[in-house]
């Protein structure tokens, strides 16, 4: 390492650190972050909190299921929600895991002999695809797989008991907080092993810890086959340049878009960075890949440190979009491209002063990222205004039916406000449907007779299906709608009960039931 490179200056450190706390500003600053599925989270964690308390209205519909990989993640928020309320707490544990996903790129790095210094291109890449969509629990699972990662490569060096129960844990870490977290980093492990050991007993005595979360894994896959809300279709995109997904297919409903692809590989840094096809954004992505060898790195001559890169790049190429009823599959793994993509430089041996002059244009990006994706945090309140004027006229504890006839905001890659009706849920111990309870890996789901015909098979992209006899408009309480004029008219026009107008504000409208008319069963 050569001295006076930014990595051996102290203050460097305390500017990663900074930065660290920095990364929080998109997520405190607007009143609800602009994440995609985080209502339906935060809904999931309320229904976690409220099912097992007297007087909840709605335990009837539903049953615990506490036996998923979802677990950590929501147990996390419940555990800070009496203290903090539902929304702070979903902040806290979103900034925490990004902040989490740097650290921990940063001691992957360092535990494999990377250039620890490049950890400051992992923020850039905090507010990408994973993010505006909300995969919270992913979200929260991928540090953990790095940090598990890099145990594995200290493992080699030192494959001792204690190495041993440490790489157990992480595992057991990693089953309660994302399957596909865990089997993507597992099989990382394994070929690291496999190419790194020279004798099968060596091979055994590390990969051992893999025997010890197999049963579990088993025993899980089987109950949740057997589950009655359990789906396991596989869906295959293997377009590199175009897309059929129904949502980037449609973007010319963005003024400034004209239909865009957004295939596997033209599609990449937008998915990556978070940000809409444009030619800036397209050289920034590149310039942050090629940074670090105009800088004096160099690819690492130890075959063991590409595989981690080989092994995302398949996966973005090769990983079908919709896998054991996740939709994003393969996209929800960009955020993952650059730890891995770094683990296999070097830091450099003899940079001249120009190249390290150019080293310090990561700390520039990663703060200047951070500022402008906060920027766009302040734009999204203005976006959202209205909504909390709309919930503050709804009862607690009642049943709404989601209508966003308008999902986008004006800057983001995803229909950020897709699910923002399930808020109501969260804040006020209501039911929103559609709602992710009617999924097999929810910790709180459906019961089997009382799933809701407004589920997730399109209706929540298609509230213009409703019709009050086909979803039981009887059973709600309030329909929440974000559209840009009102749709009262059409949508109840066959209600044979009396639906007013109860509250408009902004592009939000509440429509509230005659609460004498039940004309059906309440459940």
């Amino acid at each position: 390492m050569v001295m006076g490179t930014p990595q051996t200056l102290p203050v460097e450190k305390y500017l990663f650190l900074l930065a660290c706390l920095l990364c929080g500003l998109p997520i405190w600053l607007p009143q609800f972050p602009p994440m995609v599925d985080l209502p339906q989270h935060a809904a999931q964690v309320a229904l976690l909190l409220n099912l097992g308390k007297p007087g909840f209205p709605f335990s009837d519909l539903f049953q615990f299921n506490l036996f998923t990989p979802y677990l950590l993640g929501y147990g996390l928020i419940a555990a800070f929600t009496p203290m903090l309320g539902i929304v702070a707490a979903c902040k806290l544990v979103i900034w925490l895991a990004l902040a989490a996903f740097a650290i921990s790129t940063r001691f992957l790095l360092r535990e494999t002999g990377a250039d620890p210094y490049w950890a400051w291109l992992a923020f850039p890449v905090l507010y990408g695809f994973t993010y505006q969509w909300g995969l919270l629990i992913f979200l929260i699972a991928a540090p953990i797989g790095l940090v598990f990662l890099a145990l594995v490569w200290r493992m080699k060096a030192q494959p001792d008991l204690r190495s041993s129960l440490a790489i157990t844990l992480m595992l057991f870490a990693l089953f309660f907080s994302h399957a596909l977290i865990l089997g993507f980093f597992s099989l990382i492990a394994l070929a690291y092993w496999l190419f790194s050991v020279r004798r099968l007993r060596d091979f055994i005595k590390c990969a051992w810890p893999m025997a010890a979360i197999a049963p579990l894994i088993v025993i899980w896959f089987v109950q949740a086959s057997k589950h009655p809300l359990s789906n396991f279709p596989i869906g295959w995109d293997l377009s590199w340049f175009t897309t059929g997904d129904y949502y980037y297919s449609n973007f010319a409903t963005w003024a400034d878009q004209d239909n865009p692809d957004w295939g596997r590989i033209n599609g990449f840094i937008p998915r990556l960075l978070g940000v809409r096809p444009q030619i800036f954004f397209t050289l920034l992505g590149i310039f942050i890949f090629v940074l670090p060898f105009i800088s004096g790195g160099r690819i690492s001559k130890s075959r063991v440190r590409l595989i981690p890169v080989l092994a995302i790049t398949l996966v973005l190429l090769l990983l079908p979009t919709l896998l054991f009823g996740n939709m994003y599959t393969f996209q929800r793994f960009t955020w993952l491209v650059m730890p891995l993509y770094l683990v296999m430089i070097d830091t450099p041996v003899n940079a001249g002063w120009a190249q390290r002059y150019l080293r310090m244009l990561a700390p520039a990006i990663a703060f200047g990222w951070i500022g402008y994706m906060a920027i766009h945090a302040v734009q999204f309140n203005k976006d959202m205004e209205g909504f909390d004027n709309v919930v503050a006229k709804m009862e607690p504890g009642k049943r709404a039916l989601s209508l966003v006839f308008k999902r986008d905001d004006s800057h983001s890659i995803a229909p950020e406000f897709l699910h923002f009706p399930a808020w109501y849920a969260a804040l006020k111990s209501g039911v929103s449907d559609p709602s992710f309870a009617v999924t097999f890996v929810q910790p709180v789901s459906y019961k089997p007779e009382y799933v809701p015909k407004a589920k997730f098979e399109g209706f929540e992209w298609n509230p213009e299906w409703f019709n009050w006899q086909k979803f039981d408009g009887q059973k709600y309480d309030y329909f929440v709608a974000r559209a840009p004029v009102d749709m009262g008219a059409y949508l109840f026009k066959t209600s044979p009960c009396a639906v007013a107008l109860a509250a408009q504000s902004g592009q939000w409208w509440l429509y509230q039931k005659d609460p004498k008319c039940q004309s059906g069963p309440a459940l």
